[in-house]
């Protein structure tokens, strides 16, 4: 929602930020991919517990993409 808010009001700044971010955003994309594949095939799986590591590698992936982006928009933001 923020990247399309982002875009409709101002490009510029989207095509800057985006360029920078565009491997943690789809790393970030992934890590909740993960996680939701693994709360959907856990209870239907026999191999519970390789899905409980797919969730928690997905919530590790996710949160280090968060922090990667909001320090690059900081840093971004300071220059």
């Amino acid at each position: 929602m923020v990247g399309g808010g982002l875009f409709g009001a101002f490009p510029a700044a989207y095509a800057i930020l985006m360029q920078e971010l565009y491997l943690p955003v789809m790393a970030m994309i992934a890590g909740l991919i993960m996680r939701g594949a693994a709360i959907e095939f856990r209870h239907s799986a026999q191999h519970g517990r390789l899905w409980d590591t797919v969730f928690g590698v997905g919530s590790l992936v996710a949160a280090i993409s968060q922090g990667v982006v909001l320090g690059k928009v900081i840093d971004t933001t300071r220059a």
